[in-house]
């Protein structure tokens, strides 16, 4: 006979610690408490040292997998060899040269390697958007076709070489659109997102069912 489920019950000291570090930097962003402002800086400090820290953590899980994948010859094994190489060679170079981060060698890894590697990512991005305009946005129905044009527009503001082509003026009134709706718009995604965050935080924390 099997016994029933043990209940899950939430760690209540990691709850208290959360819900009071919440509670804090609530209290200093409203600006009624000016005395807290020590704490919730050194909150922050302790923040960006736990961070640094589950970083460091996810770069070694990651060689870990790469390295496991070489060792096992498992199919494209040539880019886990790649990115192990690099990762060595850049933790290698800013741990012996003098100025660490900022030695020539680390500076030139980032300028002639992550760099151009960012922008071809960002530049097949593009192509992947427009096979999803393609294929989700249904061009057939106003609503798809209002998305197109706004994808275009923004896509052509970006542009350096569209402002000397339309013009100042409407150069100024494809900025306003995306100084203004655009932006709000984001905003109320982006604060939306975050409340939607909180909340699944919070029913985990409880031990619910999201």
């Amino acid at each position: 006979m099997k016994s029933a489920p043990r209940p899950v019950y939430p760690n209540s000291l990691t709850l208290f610690i959360i819900a009071g570090c919440f509670i804090l930097i609530a209290l200093d962003r409203t600006g009624v408490t000016t005395w807290l402002r020590p704490l919730v800086l050194q909150l922050y400090q302790n923040l960006f040292f736990l961070s640094a820290f589950a970083l460091l953590l996810g770069m070694v899980s990651v060689l870990t997998i790469h390295l496991r994948r070489i060792l096992a010859g498992e199919r494209e094994w040539t880019y886990s060899l790649a990115l192990v190489a690099s990762c060595s060679a850049l933790f290698v170079a800013g741990i012996l040269q003098p100025t660490g981060v900022a030695s020539p060698t680390v500076a030139w890894f980032f300028d002639y390697v992550i760099a151009p590697g960012q922008a071809t990512l960002y530049a097949v991005v593009f192509f992947f958007m427009l096979t999803a305009v393609y294929r989700y946005l249904q061009l057939t129905t106003p609503a798809g076709r209002w998305m197109t044009v706004g994808a275009v527009l923004v896509l052509l503001t970006q542009m350096p070489t569209t402002h000397t082509l339309w013009g100042a003026t409407l150069g100024e009134g494809m900025n306003w659109l995306l100084e203004t709706p655009v932006m709000a718009t984001l905003r109320g995604a982006l604060l939306g997102s975050v409340l939607a965050g909180i909340v699944v935080g919070v029913r985990f924390l409880l031990g619910r069912a999201l």
